[in-house]
């Protein structure tokens, strides 16, 4: 027995002196602190208020979520070393008293019944994990005395407790305490804790949710030896053994979906990423848009976001209303969707030309029939208003008077307004979009749409934006304040809204701005509202760009931006900026009155900037008043047997120069008007220099069509001519096809 017992000291000394040598020379290699401090993990998405709302999986498909040592609480750091490593606070790494009596205990035994591993060494063994031979224990003990040497015994602490596996793809004591119960590690209870901590020995064996029965036969071992070392009282024993353990497993935060993909990007990195969400009005928009689409077909589904408008951060941002029913499609993010926007455009048509000076909010305009492209443009109720003020036109969306405008203010000044106020989609010239460009012949997205809107809100500045918080994104004035401020007092609702909430905004501190906007075939119906502290916009439709006759943006997009703003901080109005007058002008005209001018009005006016010219259409002759229609509103003055006087060129409407027209298969006689601005009756129409009809008052005269380039003319009863071209193509009958910007030209304004 002697014998014995002296060849195992023998042993026991050989192999220190081996150790030792091995050990001096391991300790001169290089040491990486990375190793010990880096390795893949979540991403964890806080909002503005600091708190988690999603988090990821890490680069290796694990839950790993590093938090302080402070947050996690008092009993975890407490039951763990008393577990793992009783002597943490004392040694340097290495625990020789149980180094000796492990080695003891293992040659006694022919094999390893007992280790000598320490917290450090442990957490020096799950950074850089290798086969387990002597080789492999020597390394680790010298990686951990210089660990010790580099970090504090709380940093030490926090990185093990920080990297330690809990089963599956769980790493680290915070994803474990949110998946096992729901809640952080600074929550957890000392039996929870004991779960945890005891898991350390087996991950897999103790797992609460797969071996509950030995878990919790593990948690009261452990929970038993710290009360018979007074680590803990007999009351705190008991009430832990009587804990139950939770009946299911939990889950990591996952809300604001498409916000949080959005925000995380291309990162490939984890850590916490500080956002700009606020989780109360994200949680606002979201019950706000399921109410919405309680009333709508299943197929058809709803994104909004909600913007600050000083600092670009996106408060709330739904990409799908339908996100988590299982529908389909409604995984899709529809608010990076490219969409028509209907007539949601047109604010920016009015605000280059009042920001050009030509226009006014008072300026008449005509809403009366108008040719192009082959198409007529007509408003949503299928009626024309004839004269009209450009105030009227752009809060009823009138279609006809907005593109007049855009022809006024000319395409290419506004296409570059419409790229510069953020719509990106916008890539092709001017020539591919043509008059319907602002009635939905175009794509954009609900983000695109928003920072425009923005650009509205903010009186002019460009702010992008931000779904990250902390410095802001670069921002511009595109514009000055003054033409912003005029359509934001047009579009302002004090009633327009009564037939969707049924209530009269009627104090400045409740108005916003809105604008709604329905597609060609009712395939999305938008509304997009603002006032100086936020912008608000809605898109509703069908992923798949079926049409649903419900998508009306009136009815069906603006009652969701009502309740999103009412709940919403109340803010200001708009004070008129510096360049903005109220001056006196024609009630009919607009323009600055004449001394014929029977009545007049104030309206608002950009100084320097807006026509002074005084009002040409009230003249006195012979002594009477007399007015003179523009060219466009002659023959709404003619129908209601208004006095007039005319002396404006003639010009051909229908059709313009270059239009291009498609006889389609099976369509049996296709025709087209001829109409002219400013003829007076009877006017002889020509078609290829052949007679093609007269034309008798206002009863439209129509000409059939036929293959070929044609030119158009006319002569009428003053003498007066005017000419045009069409080209008439033939088109084989195909598939049916989603209608291109050519074919948008009938947008219903809402």
């Amino acid at each position: 027995m002697r014998g014995s017992f002296r060849r195992l000291l023998q042993a026991a000394a050989v192999s220190a002196v081996l150790a030792g040598g091995a050990f001096l020379f391991l300790a001169s290699l290089p040491y990486s602190e990375d190793t010990i401090t880096r390795w893949p993990t979540s991403p964890v998405l806080l909002d503005r208020k600091g708190g988690v709302f999603a988090v990821f999986l890490s680069g290796d498909s694990e839950w790993s979520i590093p938090v302080p040592l402070g947050a996690m609480g008092k009993w975890l750091p407490l039951v763990a070393v008393e577990v793992e490593d009783r002597r943490f606070r004392d040694h340097g790494g290495i625990d020789w008293a149980a180094l000796l009596r492990a080695t003891v205990q293992n040659a006694r035994a022919g094999r390893v019944v007992s280790g000598a591993s320490t917290i450090t060494s442990q957490l020096v063994r799950l950074s850089e994990p290798r086969q387990r031979t002597v080789k492999t224990k020597i390394l680790e003990f010298t990686a951990a005395v210089k660990t010790e040497r580099h970090f504090s015994k709380d940093r030490i602490l926090e990185l093990y407790l920080n990297r330690a596996p809990f089963g599956g793809n769980i790493r680290g004591v915070e994803a474990a305490a949110r998946i096992y119960f729901s809640k952080s590690a600074a929550e957890v209870s000392l039996a929870e804790a004991a779960l945890l901590v005891g898991m350390l020995r087996g991950p897999s064996v103790y797992r609460p949710d797969r071996n509950p029965e030995a878990a919790v036969a593990r948690r009261n071992s452990i929970l038993a030896s710290l009360a018979d070392r007074g680590v803990i009282t007999p009351e705190q024993l008991r009430q832990a053994l009587a804990e139950k353990l939770p009946p299911s497993r939990g889950s990591l935060p996952a809300r604001a979906w498409h916000f949080a993909l959005a925000a995380l990007g291309d990162r490939k990195e984890g850590g916490t990423i500080r956002t700009t969400l606020e989780s109360s009005v994200q949680a606002l928009l979201e019950r706000t848009l399921a109410s919405a689409l309680s009333s709508m077909p299943p197929e058809v589904t709803a994104a909004g976001i909600v913007l600050d408008n000083d600092t670009g951060d996106i408060l709330a941002y739904s990409g799908n209303g339908r996100l988590g029913s299982g529908l389909p499609g409604s995984w899709v993010d529809c608010a990076r969707s490219h969409r028509s926007p209907g007539s949601a455009l047109k604010p920016f048509v009015y605000l280059a030309a009042f920001d050009r000076g030509i226009l006014t909010p008072s300026s008449l305009l005509a809403d009366t029939p108008l040719a192009f492209s082959g198409q007529a443009p007509r408003n949503f109720d299928l009626t024309y208003r004839g004269p009209v003020t450009a105030r009227t036109a752009l809060a009823d969306s009138l279609n006809v008077p907005a593109v007049r405008v855009l022809r006024a203010a000319g395409p290419e000044l506004v296409l570059d307004l419409l790229r510069n106020a953020g719509f990106r989609s916008l890539v092709y010239p001017t020539g591919h979009y043509g008059d319907s460009l602002i009635l939905g012949g175009c794509e954009v997205t609900l983000l695109q749409m928003a920072e425009g809107y923005g650009v509205l809100a903010t009186l002019g500045i460009r702010r992008q934006p931000r779904f990250l918080g902390g410095e802001g994104l670069p921002e511009r004035r595109i514009l000055p304040e003054a033409a912003p401020f005029l359509v934001a007092d047009i579009l302002k609702d004090t009633g327009r809204l009564l037939p969707v909430h049924g209530r009269r905004i009627e104090h400045r501190r409740d108005w916003f701005a809105f604008k709604t906007g329905t597609s060609y075939g009712y395939r999305d119906a938008w509304t997009a509202a603002y006032n100086p502290r936020h912008t608000v916009v809605v898109w509703m439709g069908d992923p798949s760009g079926a049409p649903h006759p419900e998508l009306v943006g009136l009815s069906a997009a603006a009652p969701a931006i009502v309740e999103v703003l009412r709940a919403l901080p109340a803010s200001d109005w708009y004070e008129p900026p510096a360049g903005v007058e109220s001056r006196t002008v024609c009630t009919l005209s607009g323009a600055p009155p004449s001394p014929a001018c029977p009545s007049t009005r104030t309206e608002y006016a950009i100084a320097g900037i807006s026509s002074t010219t005084p009002c040409t259409m009230h003249a006195i002759r012979n002594g009477t008043p007399a007015v003179r229609w523009p060219a466009e509103l002659e023959e709404f003055a003619l129908r209601r047997s208004l006095e007039f006087e005319t002396g404006r060129a003639v010009s051909i409407v229908s059709p313009l120069p270059g239009s291009r027209y498609f006889l389609t298969p099976l369509g049996g006689e296709q025709k087209t008007a001829l109409k002219a601005e400013g003829a007076v009756p009877p006017v002889y129409w020509f078609v290829g220099g052949t007679f093609a009809g007269r034309q008798e008052g206002n009863t439209p005269l129509f000409w059939s069509l036929r293959k070929g380039r044609h030119t158009v003319s006319l002569v009428d009863s003053r003498g007066r001519t005017a000419s045009s071209w069409v080209i008439v193509e033939a088109i084989e009958r195909g598939p049916e096809q989603r209608p291109g910007p050519s074919s948008l030209l009938l947008t219903p304004a809402d």
